[in-house]
């Protein structure tokens, strides 16, 4: 008869080797779905002036492969310089500031698209280390490039520490053109202040590939000073994130859903579902410490599996906009982009330095490949 107390030790071992091997090819289907989390490369131009894309030049999906003249301006990437010069290349990150079409300025000149006001056309490079990199945009509209006024009134500033810190500063009283007075459609074309990182994920991912895309981050807002009670109606600054998603079917069809991190008004600490100055459903939830809105100083961090959020913003549309008709499954619809940073109404200086960002994807057993088909036209 076998004693089989000697085979225990080797049994032991055994199991604890298969089980380490589990945990490891468990840790190893696990992926990070943002590229660049540290902000090293630097940041693009790719959604303010691509004009073709791999996927739907249309929709702007998947890998820049052309960029918009924009002359007298220039499109540049952020910090190597023009892409006349660069070339056709892109970054993970990107800007969103709204856009300006068809305006007329102080001085009476009508202008047909204000590229003044984007970065990735307009800004002045202070340091460019291993360590730190960091840009400006200031006011000059106007101003002789001899003017000793130039470089003085600060819009924006960029500050990444390169390791996966990034600092968002913006004085909206100083904007080049900041005129609306609502969140509505009269003025999706004369936008309100927007400072936003932008990433559009190439893969395009879609949620049923995945059993759960855990969303982390931090941040900290160092500052939000209202700098003047214009416009009497509403005057708020807004720290947020939104993912936008599509309908695989049906690309379309747009569902944003975020979180309100810091609001400059308390009062809005309450989830949020609406539909933008495009006509598209949005649905945002509150950031809340102890029942109430943040306060400025305190660091604090977030942590969401992202199908849920999506679920429930699917759920609360369905109820509040039938007529939208979105597919109430989660698993029916993909990832295009992710922004996050300022926007509002009125006059406002603002920072907030973010930290520890992240997205990582759980894949589904059987997951069918991550890409959607074949490309567009453009």
């Amino acid at each position: 008869m076998t004693n089989s107390k000697t085979h225990t030790p080797y049994l032991t071992s055994l199991l604890a080797l298969l089980l380490m091997a589990a945990s490891s090819s468990s840790a190893a289907d696990s992926r990070e779905l943002f590229r660049d989390t540290t902000f090293a490369e630097g940041f693009g131009a790719s959604w303010s002036y691509g004009s073709k894309f791999t996927l739907s030049s249309e929709r702007k999906e998947g890998a820049v492969t052309a960029y918009r003249e924009i002359w007298p301006w220039q499109v540049h990437l952020i910090p190597e310089g023009s892409v006349t010069k660069v070339g056709i290349k892109e970054h993970a990150w990107d800007f969103e500031e709204g856009g300006h079409l068809n305006v007329t300025n102080a001085r009476g000149e009508f202008i047909p698209e204000l590229h003044a006001k984007k970065l990735v056309a307009n800004h002045v490079i202070e340091v460019n280390t291993p360590e730190k990199l960091q840009f400006a945009q200031f006011n000059n509209d106007g101003l002789a490039d001899t003017d000793p006024q130039r470089n003085t009134k600060l819009v924006k500033r960029i500050t990444t520490d390169r390791r996966g810190k990034i600092t968002l500063a913006y004085n909206s009283l100083n904007e080049i053109r900041n005129v609306a007075t609502g969140y509505s459609a009269q003025f999706a074309l004369d936008i309100w202040p927007h400072l936003l990182l932008v990433q559009n994920f190439h893969d395009l991912p879609k949620l049923r590939d995945y059993e759960r895309l855990d969303f982390t981050l931090s941040w900290q807002v160092t500052k939000l000073k209202q700098l003047s009670d214009w416009p009497a109606a509403m005057p708020d600054m807004n720290l947020q994130f939104y993912f936008l998603l599509r309908e695989i079917a049906h690309p379309e069809r747009v569902l944003w859903v975020g979180l309100l991190q810091h609001p400059s008004n308390p009062k809005h600490g309450f989830i949020h579902t609406a539909v933008d100055q495009w006509d598209t459903v949005m649905h945002r939830e509150p950031f809340l410490v102890d029942g109430k809105t943040a306060s400025v100083g305190p660091q604090h961090t977030y942590q969401r599996e992202l199908k849920t959020l999506v679920r429930e913003a699917l759920a609360a549309s369905a109820v509040k906009q039938p007529e939208k008709k979105l597919s109430v499954n989660a698993d029916d619809y993909y990832i295009h982009l992710f922004n996050i940073g300022w926007e509002g109404i009125g006059h406002w200086d603002a920072e907030a330095e973010l930290s520890n960002l992240s997205l990582e994807g759980k894949p589904t057993a059987t997951q069918p490949g991550s890409r959607l088909a074949a490309p567009d036209s453009p």
